[in-house]
């Protein structure tokens, strides 16, 4: 696992939410879809954590694609 990699989706997780503990909720326990319905971390942990950075990457080039919204947090589960 690289640890550089855990900066880039938190910073990158920072420009669609700027709450830091809904994204460290969300990094932790939220279950993404398209990607197994694994975790963020999980899916770090396992040297996949790019799949992670490209899926908020192309969320933010995206603002219509599908997000998951609990209340005023939005981080995408699909892109």
């Amino acid at each position: 696992m690289s640890r550089g990699i855990v900066r880039r989706i938190f910073t990158l997780a920072e420009r669609l939410e700027p709450d830091r503990k809904a994204i460290w909720e969300w990094l932790f326990h939220a279950q993404i879809e398209t990607l197994g319905r694994r975790t963020a971390m999980e899916l770090i942990f396992t040297d996949q954590g790019e799949q992670v950075a490209a899926l908020l990457e192309r969320a933010l080039r995206d603002e219509e694609g599908t997000t998951i919204v609990t209340g005023a947090q939005r981080l995408p589960l699909a892109p």
